[in-house]
């Protein structure tokens, strides 16, 4: 097994040195490494979880991390084989499956590309890979760039609520993709657990936007949020049952 070598080795015996945990500031301030080299810094950063788990410590905007287990697989060993690549595209039966384009009507070419990226964890089974076209890969790419730490840090919340609350919180005021939202709910019903929010006093406003291929996309925006409860799932889930058993009282009354 080829081991971690140049930054990323020095990234590795840094987070040993300091089992606390160290945020991205402080590694790039530790090893020297100029400010405007911080994103050629964050890419060998997620090059590390080839070797080792990274595990991200929630810490405001600037969360802290710390090295894991060392991993048992074979890093060199991470490329898709040409089965499951033809699986993937034999599956979406020639159609992009974020813009619905197809190849026969539209002429556009697909890639196989991974629904949760390879850097913060996403695996090469099956069930997290899919057909996109060109397009849609370049600009999935390049909407998660601009969301990478942001992401990484609400993944690391264990409640849906909370890791969509605060993905909404760290662009306050600002439109986030429902395509961002989706993927940090992790879940089918993204769109009600959104709406939850609201419950506990949250403003959130919703917009669309047409895009370069046709099609519209969700944003939403926070524009007033109040703190946590103690158990943001577990109360939301109270509150509707209090809601429910109250619309039936009110139902006797009538």
């Amino acid at each position: 097994m080829k081991e971690p070598t140049g930054v990323v080795a020095l990234i590795i015996d840094l987070l040993r040195k300091h089992p606390e945990g160290l945020t991205s500031g402080e590694i790039r301030e530790k090893l020297q490494i100029p400010a405007d080299q911080q994103t050629h810094l964050d890419r060998r950063k997620r090059d590390i979880r080839k070797w080792y788990e990274l595990i991200t410590v929630p810490n405001g905007a600037n969360p802290r991390y710390k090295l894991g287990a060392k991993r048992q697989d074979d890093p060199n060993a991470s490329e898709l084989n040409g089965r499951v690549k033809a699986e993937v595209l034999h599956a979406s039966r020639g159609r992009c499956q974020m813009c619905g384009k197809t190849i026969d009507e539209d002429g556009v070419k697909l890639q196989v590309d991974h629904k949760i990226p390879q850097s913060w964890g996403g695996s090469n089974e099956r069930e997290n890979l899919w057909a996109l076209c060109v397009e849609c890969n370049h600009g999935k790419k390049n909407l998660f760039a601009s969301q990478d730490e942001h992401i990484k840090t609400v993944m690391a919340f264990t409640s849906v609520h909370v890791r969509i609350g605060e993905l909404l919180k760290l662009n306050f005021r600002k439109p986030v993709s429902s395509r961002l939202i989706d993927f940090v709910a992790n879940q089918d019903d993204w769109k009600k657990r959104t709406r939850e929010l609201r419950y506990l006093g949250w403003e959130i406003s919703t917009s669309r936007e047409k895009q370069s291929n046709g099609r519209h996309i969700s944003f939403y925006q926070l524009n007033k949020f109040t703190a946590w409860p103690e158990d943001p799932t577990r109360w939301i889930r109270q509150y509707e049952k209090d809601r429910e058993v109250k619309n039936k009282a009110d139902e006797a009354d009538e």
